[in-house]
């Protein structure tokens, strides 16, 4: 007769979380924030799992990522032709589709950010009352003009065809942007990307803290994470948010003190390996060929968006 394990214990608890959620059952706040909180560390390890694929973009040196975004972004937002951001736009989808990226899931980011900051934000702007032209699409229409402090307000209150290309130009230019942004961030490890700063002269120790406190925050939300699922599973039956909240509480101090002593660790593993403080650049050898083709196409993409 063979041993089996039994379905049950074969399970985990992300998966008996879906199908709550199936099931359309009520979870607590807390287990919800925990349950955000283990999202968000996974979306670090697909970052990560993304920044190491093997194709050409993921291959460039972080230094010329990083070079590229700074000079990209500014030309972006130096262009004011609606053609040229359009190509821009059309040129970053492409290296998207290079990178092997999954596209949907990105630009679905990409375009809720460009939404919210680079289209309803900068939406008024469309009206004849602050851009002036030929309106389009009339909303209000009053007696007479007004009037009213410093302010002439005109008789008919629409949106103009003059503004509506302010707005499109600067909702394109929030989109390529972003997601040129993105890219690098999606294609280049975390602490690859925060070492080729040092090329920009920022400090060592500057450098040094924003890499330990990236690897702080993950151990931290990962001893949370651990600690309530291992209290929970001491609870039977259905308890009260108020005394969950008791625990919970209790527990704040045991948390600190626990990740403090995991990343006081952390530290010394690196200091016996030999780390004295200065940050290595991620690639200590000289651009590769490939390296410079990128850079000039980067170059050559802002030159020929300026001229168009």
């Amino acid at each position: 007769m063979e041993n089996k394990i039994p379905s049950y214990l074969l399970q985990t608890v992300y998966d008996q979380y879906e199908l709550a959620k199936v099931k359309r059952a009520k979870l607590s706040f807390l287990d919800k924030t925990i349950i955000n909180s283990a999202t968000a560390v996974k979306s670090i390890y697909l970052q990560a799992e993304n920044a190491t694929k093997e194709n050409f973009i993921q291959k460039i040196n972080p230094h010329v990522k990083l070079i590229s975004l700074i000079y990209l972004v500014v030309m972006i937002s130096l262009v004011d032709n609606l053609v040229a951001q359009i190509l821009t736009t059309a040129f970053i989808f492409l290296l998207y589709i290079i990178a092997k990226l999954k596209i949907f899931q990105v630009y679905r980011k990409i375009f809720f950010l460009a939404f919210i900051f680079g289209f309803l934000v900068v939406l008024p702007a469309s009206l004849n009352v602050i851009t002036p032209g030929k309106i389009i699409f009339n909303l209000i229409t009053f007696n007479k003009p007004s009037h009213f402090w410093i302010y002439n307000i005109p008789q008919n209150i629409g949106f103009t065809l003059n503004g509506f290309q302010v707005v499109s130009l600067v909702f394109l230019r929030v989109l390529n942007s972003v997601s040129f942004s993105m890219l690098i961030v999606f294609t280049t490890s975390f602490p690859a990307f925060i070492k080729s700063f040092k090329i920009l002269g920022v400090p060592d120790t500057f450098l040094m803290i924003i890499s330990l406190a990236y690897k702080y925050i993950f151990i931290l939300s990962r001893t949370i994470e651990e600690t309530y699922f291992a209290l929970k599973s001491r609870l039977s039956g259905n308890i009260k948010s108020k005394n969950i909240r008791k625990l919970i509480s209790g527990r704040i101090f045991f948390i600190f003190k626990r990740s403090m002593i995991i990343y006081e660790n952390t530290y010394y593993a690196m200091v016996s390996r030999g780390y004295l403080g200065t940050v290595i650049l991620h690639s200590p050898k000289h651009f590769a060929f490939k390296d410079f083709v990128a850079l000039v196409i980067i170059v050559a993409l802002g030159i020929g968006i300026i001229l168009l």
